[in-house]
């Protein structure tokens, strides 16, 4: 569940990677060329396991993961370095791709104008020539390939590339073109950018967080829209000296400004969001734990996220709603009250669902 971090060089991507992570990597200026990678794994906020836990009080709590990588910034000025930037995003399973929204000198812009719009739309071109010039290549060995016999699969496939080529020369991005499971399926070795779930953080002044009505940010989010995005909009200076206390210090420091929630536990519920996941939990004395599937994910596959045995033995899944439970406050009164239910292998497991399987091996 790796998250890559896509921007412009000074758009602040450092920053957020800090603060979602709590590290302390090093933000450069845009004179400093360097090729490192930051990466850090961040538990994802969850407060029915916490509810679980203070019930249950396991010997263990194991939340959902996501792991972020900072990825040095696309330059359109440097080809081969954006070619060696975009080659890393590309094994990111999601990109969250950081925007600069604030002002002020004491960070320049590497364009020198501050223009949310134009840097959205240059990274944007950036990820669609490069997704283009393999489509092309493809295209070229496939009808090499095909000068002789023609195989039924080959010529599916040169289909299905042809209109990747043509969505792609309209400015589109290869996820807004319908396909099949099967088509789908058939392209994920190439990790194509523009296929990929994006989410867009606008990196923010405090004053522009505070006012919706700032021209930058109008302008920002209509661009958002017009991708069919929605936008976090985040204050990463703020944000990273909040997520640089300890626990209890950002809890007193939040309730003191009244904010409901860190920016840091928005960008990572969000990014766990964008993947299309969703957690099912299992409970006990021993551990309290919440378990990472793709949403609509049947019952008998996400037993086997838990041990493959599980899954090859499975023969029924105990299901109780979470808001069930903390509703009736023990597993004996939410089946008394008739709200426990056995589900079958094809059942759709639900995000907080949870799960107690039962199989034979």
């Amino acid at each position: 569940m790796k998250i890559g971090l896509a921007g412009l060089p000074m758009s602040g991507k450092t920053s957020i990677f800090n603060m979602a992570t709590r590290a302390q990597a090093q933000t450069r200026d845009y004179l400093v060329q360097s090729d490192e990678i930051n990466s850090g794994v961040v538990k994802v906020p969850d407060d029915r396991l916490d509810f679980l836990a203070s019930v249950y009080k396991p010997k263990k709590t194991t939340y959902a993961t996501v792991e972020f990588t900072d990825i040095p910034g696309i330059s359109s000025a440097d080809q081969k370095s954006s070619s060696k930037t975009l080659a890393n995003i590309r094994f990111c399973e999601a990109i969250m791709l950081v925007v600069r929204l604030f002002g002020g000198d004491a960070v320049p812009h590497i364009h020198n104008k501050v223009d949310p719009v134009a840097d959205l739309d240059e990274i944007c071109l950036e990820f669609i020539f490069s997704d283009l010039e393999m489509v092309v290549n493809k295209i070229e060995r496939l009808q090499k390939e095909m000068k002789g016999t023609k195989k039924p699969e080959q010529i599916k496939e040169l289909e299905l590339m042809e209109t990747l080529k043509k969505t792609l020369e309209d400015n589109h991005f290869i996820s807004e073109v319908p396909m099949t499971e099967e088509q789908a399926h058939s392209l994920s070795g190439y990790r194509f950018l523009t296929q990929k779930p994006i989410l867009i953080v606008g990196n923010c002044s405090d004053d522009q967080y505070k006012n919706e009505n700032d021209a930058t940010v109008v302008a920002f989010k209509k661009a958002c829209a017009d991708h069919k995005w929605t936008p976090l909009l985040i204050s990463a200076a703020t944000e990273m000296e909040i997520s640089s206390l300890s626990p209890e210090e950002e809890e007193m420091f939040l309730a003191e400004y009244g904010i409901t929630e860190s920016g840091r536990s928005r960008l990572i519920q969000e990014a766990y969001k964008v993947l299309n996941y969703i957690s099912f939990l299992t409970y006990g004395a021993d551990e309290v734990r919440a378990w990472t599937i793709t949403k609509g994910t049947k019952a008998q596959r996400a037993a086997g996220k838990i041990h493959t045995d599980i899954e090859r033995g499975f023969i029924r899944a105990e299901v109780i709603p979470f808001d069930a439970f903390k509703e009736k406050g023990t597993v004996a009164a939410v089946k008394a009250a008739g709200l426990a239910r056995l589900e079958g292998k094809e059942y759709e497991v639900t995000d907080g669902d949870m799960i107690e399987f039962r199989f034979n091996v």
